[in-house]
C-alpha cells in the first residue's frame, strides 16, 4: 500500500516486546508509513538510556525531530498525517482519551504481571526479546526483567493475591467483551488511539502469556483484535499461542 502522505525517513527504536512499542508500530502501520527498526534486544535495551531523557523506549527520528513516549509520538504523527486518521470524532473523544489512558497506566501492569510473575510467561518473554543472543545473555536479561516483580509490589498488584488479580483481569475482559458487542471499536464506530492503545497490551499479553485461550475466548474481542492488527503480524493467533507457549 502507498504511504498515507509523504514523509521523510523514520526511525523507531524499540525494545520488541514492549506495548508501548507495539503502539507506536500500529499507528505507523495504520497510516501506512514505511519506516525502520532499530531493535535493542538483550542487553542492547541497556544503550537506549542515552536515546532520550526519560531513558525509554520508545523512541522514532523522523527526519530531522528525535520523538519519546508513545502518545506524544501517536499525537505527532496524527498531527502530520492526518489520513487515515485515529483521531476520534467529538462525540466520543473523551472515551476514547480515558480508554487510551487506562490501557497506558493500568491495563500495562496486568500486562507486566502475567508476564513476569509467571515462570513459563517470564522465560518465553526472555526468548523473544534475546532472540539470537547467547544463552549467558539471556540469564542476566532474565534477572533484569525480574526486577519488574518489585514494580508490581510498588504499583499495588504484586502485593495482591494472583487469584485477585487473575479474577479483575477477567472482570476487565468480560467488561470488553460487552462493549465490543455493541460497537466495532472499542469506543464507537471508528478506529482511534483507544483502539491502539489497548490491543497493543492484550497483544503482548497474548504472545507471551498463559491468558492467549482466555482472551481468545471472548469472541467479540478476539474478532475485534483482529480489526485492529493493523501490521497484519497477528493473524491466526489464537490457533498458534498454545502451541508457542508450550514450545
Amino acid at each position: 500500500m502507498e504511504p498515507s502522505t509523504t514523509a521523510p525517513e523514520i526511525v523507531l527504536h524499540q525494545w520488541s516486546i514492549s506495548p508501548f512499542c507495539g503502539k507506536v508500530r500500529k499507528v505507523l502501520a495504520f497510516k501506512r508509513l514505511p519506516y525502520r527498526i532499530v531493535e535493542y534486544g538483550g542487553l542492547k535495551a541497556l544503550r537506549a538510556a542515552k536515546l532520550a531523557p526519560t531513558g525509554k523506549l520508545p523512541v522514532v527520528d523522523y527526519g530531522g525531530e528525535r520523538l519519546s513516549d508513545s502518545t506524544a509520538i501517536a499525537r505527532f504523527l496524527e498531527s502530520r498525517h492526518s489520513s487515515p486518521s485515529l483521531a476520534a470524532p467529538a462525540e466520543i473523544a473523551p472515551l476514547a482519551h480515558l480508554l487510551e489512558d487506562w490501557a497506558d497506566e493500568s491495563l500495562y501492569w496486568f500486562q507486566i504481571w502475567a508476564r513476569v510473575c509467571d515462570d513459563a510467561a517470564l522465560d518465553r518473554t526472555v526468548a523473544i526479546a534475546c532472540e539470537g543472543c547467547p544463552s549467558w545473555e539471556r540469564a542476566l536479561f532474565k534477572v533484569g526483567m525480574a526486577r519488574y516483580r518489585r514494580n508490581l509490589v510498588a504499583q499495588g498488584l504484586g502485593r495482591r493475591p494472583d487469584a485477585d488479580v487473575e479474577a479483575e483481569l477477567f472482570a476487565h475482559l468480560a467488561a470488553l467483551e460487552v462493549r465490543l458487542r455493541a460497537t466495532p471499536w472499542i469506543a464507537g464506530s471508528v478506529p482511534t488511539m483507544a483502539d491502539v492503545a489497548v490491543s497493543a497490551q492484550l497483544d503482548e499479553m497474548i504472545r507471551t502469556s498463559r491468558f492467549a485461550d482466555a482472551i481468545g475466548g471472548h469472541r467479540a474481542v478476539a474478532a475485534w483484535l483482529e480489526r485492529a492488527d493493523f501490521e497484519g503480524a497477528r493473524k491466526g493467533r489464537f490457533e498458534s499461542a498454545s502451541v508457542a507457549l508450550a514450545s
